[in-house]
């Protein structure tokens, strides 16, 4: 087998973007859904319900997440706060995820209407209840950012994947589903905010393939809590304040140098807002970065008032075009708006926008004056979708996008998943992943399950073959592919499975059922003690139509660390490596606490002292191979970075533990040589040995 280095070029985008005759489909579709009896419901909507159990006899929290479904990284709360504010270095807007070019500061719901009393227009009150409006960096959505609060701490998951923990077929929409709820009655409100006693169930949709891996569906289901007020016409907007550039290149946090060099943009065809850094951030950040308006149900987007305003950013309310008090909100989310982005490029402004839609309501009625006008009565639940999204330059795609274009690209296919009602058509799942690591290897198990996928349109099974990809960059950037397997079909290549298929399954105990792994893929040529990411993904055959879809990478993506077992230590003796250490290795990175060396050839359960030459104990490390995951090195895993989700725990090869070159006064040691003892657990050998750190 080749080794990793001598394989191919790396895919920036490793998979293949449905072509025109899939375009051609979608649009079939769309139209089909659109045509269908139905489509065009007045009734009112029904809220997909509960989201999980309420937290009774508990506090209720304001909790974040960060979805982790496809390559479009965002950092959210349960109130509503889009984005973490720069108070943090986790994705707020990251695309792709991994590339550290990041696009937002802070978004979030608008929402204002004419609340009644008694049921009349005549005494109505103007109100308006945002998640997020004009602030300073730096907070991450605490309770004075927003004026909702969480119904529940929960963040509920759901999935469409079978392998996935939060499986549902039932109620999942999308391959990673994320809800929550908030209302606007706040238990702490501020001095001036009057609530529209409305609750909103936020769902964000992810799909790991491709063109909706760039691609956040935002659906919004707003429901009058009151039991006897209406609210006359309703309008929902997307506050966003964007600012991108690449982390990088900034050692202090946040890079507040980002501010005042917007490019933005919109386009009323698509009801797209845009913004890119305007000089690419000197080229480090070159992708773009959008926020559209999708549609509103039960009434069509074709029936009412889209409204696209910026201003500068202000969050002292000095300049008089901000929009601070609700009256001045609800006229300018209701006033029909194309605001001219010419002339707004940085150094000149700093602007924040919104998108917005209206009159909304489940009802509808014409005045004395022959207007017609909107009510969502008491109980009732309206929808208005949004999508985030990201654009970046894609030269393999036929023809190649620049990042404007491609960002373009993607809104098309976004509007196409909002007309299907997300059922969009989808590739066969990934397969479930095993991964175990030996010396300079990593060895790729996994299961058949996708073989038995039915396309839920056409009712086949259409799987065509597995693909395994590697990456020693992470994330989503970076994969290169190592293995394109396709069944014997007269489709493709017809390599068959058969070279991949194990002469024996991999059968791994897990609770009381055993799981089979009977697929393996070897690759060689490794590192010992790098990091790598590795991916199997699974492909259908296509249709005439459209072609053939891929699984997306993150589906199964898996961070592994090669490095030897016991068994395959000479003598079964433990080693550290590098071994002298001088000043850093290959792998480190740049800050002090981001190093580290290894121990490797440990047996199951030990315990690692090290010592000075003159026996003062320096550090120690309790190792359990079941349990081991490197979580107390920060160049590994940063147990601290509660974005970081749990799959980014590093597989290890079962034998090797990490050391930070930390005392455990929690100091950076010094050079010299050092001694080191590993107990073991299980029988009370005591192995020794020496190393050498230069600084």
């Amino acid at each position: 087998m080749q080794p990793l280095a001598d394989r191919g070029p790396t895919l920036g985008r490793p998979f293949r973007r449905p072509g025109l005759r899939a375009a051609a489909f979608f649009l079939g579709l769309a139209l089909l859904s659109a045509a269908a009896p139905g489509a065009r419901r007045a009734a009112p909507l029904q809220a997909s319900g509960p989201v999980g159990p309420t937290d009774e006899g508990d506090p209720i929290l304001i909790t974040g997440r960060l979805t982790t479904g496809n390559a479009f990284g965002l950092t959210f709360y349960n109130n509503g706060f889009l984005g973490n504010n720069m108070a943090s270095r986790s994705p707020s807007g990251e695309y792709p995820v991994g590339s550290g070019e990041e696009h937002l500061v802070r978004a979030g719901l608008w929402i204002a209407g004419l609340y009644s009393t008694n049921a009349s227009l005549e005494d109505a009150d103007t109100l308006c209840s945002t998640a997020t409006v004009d602030g300073y960096f730096g907070s991450s959505g605490r309770e004075t950012e927003s004026e909702f609060y969480p119904a529940r701490t929960r963040i509920l998951e759901r999935s469409t994947l079978l392998e996935s923990p939060a499986y549902d077929p039932a109620r999942a929409k999308s391959e990673q589903d994320l809800l929550c709820v908030y209302h606007d009655d706040h238990p702490r409100p501020a001095q001036l905010h009057r609530p529209l006693h409305i609750s909103v169930e936020q769902e964000i949709l992810q799909f790991s393939f491709e063109p909706f891996d760039a691609i956040l569906l935002l659906n919004y289901y707003i429901t009058n809590n009151h039991p006897t007020n209406p609210i006359f016409d309703l309008y929902a907007g997307l506050y966003t304040e964007f600012a991108s550039g690449w982390k990088g290149k900034h050692d202090e946090w946040p890079p507040s140098g980002w501010f005042r060099k917007k490019d933005i943009g919109y386009v009323d065809s698509l009801r797209l807002k845009t913004e890119r850094h305007y000089t690419l951030d000197e080229g480090r950040c070159p992708s773009w970065v959008g926020c559209m308006l999708l549609g509103t149900r039960p009434d069509t987007i074709a029936a009412k008032t889209v409204s696209f305003n910026w201003w500068n950013w202000d969050p002292s309310g000095a300049n008089p075009e901000t929009p601070d008090l609700d009256v001045e909100r609800f006229l300018t989310m209701s006033n029909g708006s194309r605001d001219a982005t010419r002339g707004v490029e940085a150094p000149n402004n700093d602007p924040v926008m919104l998108l917005s839609v209206g009159p909304l309501g489940t009802a509808s009625f014409v005045d004395p004056e022959g207007a017609t006008r909107w009510i969502l009565e008491p109980g009732d639940t309206l929808q208005v979708s949004f999508a985030l999204l990201g654009g970046r330059p894609s030269p393999e795609a036929e023809p190649p996008r620049t990042a404007e274009e491609d960002l373009l690209f993607n809104a098309g296919w976004a509007q196409t998943a909002f007309d299907l009602n997300f059922r969009i058509p989808v590739p066969p799942p990934s397969p479930a992943l095993h991964v175990v690591n030996s010396h300079e290897r990593i060895t790729l198990w996994w299961n058949d399950s996708p073989l038995a996928f039915v396309d839920p349109r056409s009712r086949e099974q259409d799987f065509a073959g597995f693909r395994v990809y590697v990456s020693e960059v992470g994330k989503s950037e970076g994969f290169r592919l190592l293995l394109d397997a396709d069944l014997v079909d007269s489709l493709g290549y017809d390599t068959g499975l058969a070279r991949i298929l194990a002469p024996e399954p991999l059968l791994v105990p897990s609770g009381d059922d055993t799981l089979r792994y009977p697929f393996r893929y070897d690759i060689d040529g490794v590192r010992d003690g790098f990091k790598y990411w590795v991916a199997v993904t699974s492909y259908d055959r296509g249709t005439n139509e459209i072609d053939p879809l891929e699984s997306g990478i993150a589906q199964n993506r898996t961070f592994t660390i090669p490095g030897v077992q016991r068994d395959e230590v000479p003598e079964r003796k433990v080693v550290v490596f590098p071994n002298p250490y001088r000043g850093d290795a290959a792998w480190d990175e740049d800050l002090l606490r981001d190093r580290y060396i290894w121990f490797a050839g440990l047996p199951p359960r030990c315990v690692i002292r090290i010592y000075t030459l003159s026996g003062d104990l320096v550090q120690t490390i309790d190792f359990d191979a079941r349990t081991y995951g490197a979580t107390n090195v920060r160049g590994i895993y940063d147990p601290d970075d509660v974005w970081n989700p749990a799959r980014e725990v590093p597989k290890l090869s079962g034998s090797m533990a990490a050391w930070d070159l930390t005392t455990r006064k929690d100091q950076a040691i010094a050079s010299g040589l050092y001694v080191f003892s590993v107990e073991n657990l299980d029988g009370g050998r005591i192995e020794r040995g020496k190393f050498l750190i230069l600084k």
